[in-house]
């Protein structure tokens, strides 16, 4: 089926017109598109005989160049990187999309979840919260949370005050979020918190973060 193919293949992603080499396409045999492009699975043309593709096309120059010669994204907006997400996990590129997603999918990936259903999720939430601050007939509560070093749990843990927020994603307890204070930012905010202050001060490097002094306040607003 290779035959098929050119060389140099051109490319239809939702409209925006690429072009790229086969061997780029076909690096990784187990994606998306290492199948289409070796003959494993359909694919379509249009007009003007180019492959089409129907999907987003606003982030395909990422996903060719990270096939090139494993090129990461860099400078990506929160907006960016949840389509760059969508689209990684389309094309079933595992290393890339573990990547973009940072810590608080790599933990989501380790106990089963991390891709499709969990990340139309957590799309469909952050839209719903957008799309609330939009309605003039909304309610809404603010909700603040603390987070501290974890006195009381053995493992040098960073915890949040209250414990059991809804959609955090904790390591232990209820109430265990991480062991350094930039991974426990990260998970509370895939839970919609944003930091107080802005930006947040974190311990130095060289800092110990056991201590009571030491904390972040944080806040969400809650739509009803």
């Amino acid at each position: 089926m290779e035959a098929d193919f050119p060389s140099v293949i051109h490319l239809n992603v939702g409209g925006r017109r690429l072009m790229t080499t086969l061997a780029t396409l076909q690096s990784d045999p187990d994606s998306m598109l290492g199948l289409m492009f070796s003959g494993k699975h359909p694919v379509l043309r249009d007009a003007d005989g180019s492959f089409f593709i129907d999907r987003d096309g606003r982030q395909f120059h990422h996903i060719l160049n990270y096939l090139r010669d494993g090129t990461l994204p860099i400078g990506l907006s929160r907006v960016d990187r949840l389509e760059l997400l969508r689209e990684a996990d389309f094309y079933g590129l595992k290393a890339l999309y573990s990547f973009i997603g940072g810590p608080t999918v790599q933990a989501a990936m380790m106990t089963g979840g991390g891709t499709g259903p969990w990340l139309r999720s957590l799309w469909n939430e952050l839209a719903k919260a957008e799309a609330a601050d939009f309605s003039v007939n909304s309610h809404s509560h603010r909700v603040y949370a603390r987070l501290r070093y974890g006195q009381e749990y053995s493992g040098d843990w960073i915890v949040s005050s209250p414990r059991n927020l809804p959609h955090v994603q904790y390591e232990l307890y209820d109430a265990c979020l991480a062991r350094d204070p930039i991974t426990a930012l990260n998970k509370m905010g895939a839970a919609g918190f944003r930091p107080c202050l802005d930006p947040p001060v974190v311990p130095a490097n060289n800092a110990s973060v056991q201590n009571d002094e030491w904390e972040i306040m944080m806040y969400k607003d809650v739509c009803q």
